[in-house]
């Protein structure tokens, strides 16, 4: 082990004593143990390595390959989405909204032409059974409306996307 003082060193790797401390700052360089002195063994490797990664590009390089990792790994996401959707296997969430918006309207408006429906139909009737049989079929039909659920008619309901649209998003995704 060779201790050199701040000057020594810049002299030895060929750099000024300012850009020791800047180097020492980021965490490159270290003192001796209780002293104000340097390896000047350890800190010529460390400052070798420190070069060679700043030629190579190995230490943005690390960075990229990560980026691209999640790039492909968002891109493979999007990917298994669209393919659900493909298999119908999901929907968006604004057209299953749509979607119970319409049939829920729907419902609304058949209970409430049920009275008008059904008066003339029991106006003149005696019996009660025979009123509230009609009564419950009435109310039986409305309620199939609602049980006639066909996840298919989801989709049908909303446009279809442009496939101009879909390469414009991957275009965008691949940037």
């Amino acid at each position: 082990m060779y201790e050199v003082n701040q000057k020594t060193l810049a002299a030895a790797l060929g750099i000024s004593s300012r850009q020791i401390r800047n180097l020492r700052d980021q965490g490159m360089f270290g003192f001796i143990t209780g002293t104000k002195k340097y390896d000047l063994t350890k800190c010529v490797s460390e400052y070798v390595e420190f070069k060679v990664k700043a030629e190579t590009g190995r230490g943005t390089s690390v960075n990229k390959e990560r980026e691209q990792a999640e790039h492909e790994k968002l891109k493979k996401e999007i990917t298994q989405l669209k393919l659900r959707r493909l298999r119908k296997e999901t929907h968006e969430a604004a057209d299953v909204e749509e979607f119970l918006n319409r049939m829920l309207l729907d419902f609304r408006g058949h209970l409430l032409s049920l009275p008008t429906k059904i008066a003339p139909t029991i106006l003149n009737e005696n019996d009660i059974n025979v009123i509230i049989r009609k009564l419950e079929t009435e109310m039986l039909d409305a309620l199939d409306e609602l049980a006639e659920y066909d996840p298919d008619r989801i989709n049908k309901n909303t446009e279809p996307e442009d496939d101009e649209d879909e390469e414009e998003e991957e275009l965008t995704i691949e940037d």
